[in-house]
């Protein structure tokens, strides 16, 4: 599964590419949103996706690892993606700005 690993754990088994350090999961949704130009859309982050497509696409990241959600023929909404990356960093283990990290992240800032 993708939905509740740890981020370490999912870039190394979900990876698209080699010098990528995302989970599949991440890239997908945010190479679908950027091509379907989700930023003119109000409230994309803040209105919900439909459940049934949110539950679709949770299983086949879930089963496959990778799913392209761009060469689906019928594609999904944009707030259903924009779903699934929340619900993904929502069931994270551990925060993705983590304490242990801290330091590293106010260096880079």
């Amino acid at each position: 599964p993708v939905f509740g690993q740890s981020l370490e754990r999912t870039v190394e088994s979900t990876r698209i590419r080699e010098h990528y350090q995302l989970p599949s999961i991440v890239y997908r949704c945010i190479e679908y949103l950027d091509a379907k130009k989700a930023w003119l859309e109000e409230g994309i982050y803040r209105q919900s996706g439909s459940s049934l497509a949110l539950t679709q696409l949770r299983k086949e990241f879930n089963t496959n690892r990778d799913y392209n959600l761009l060469k689906l023929s019928k594609l999904p909404d944009i707030h259903a993606v924009a779903s699934l990356l929340k619900a993904y960093l929502r069931e994270l283990p551990e925060n993705v700005l983590t304490a242990r990290l801290y330091q590293e992240f106010v260096r880079v800032v």
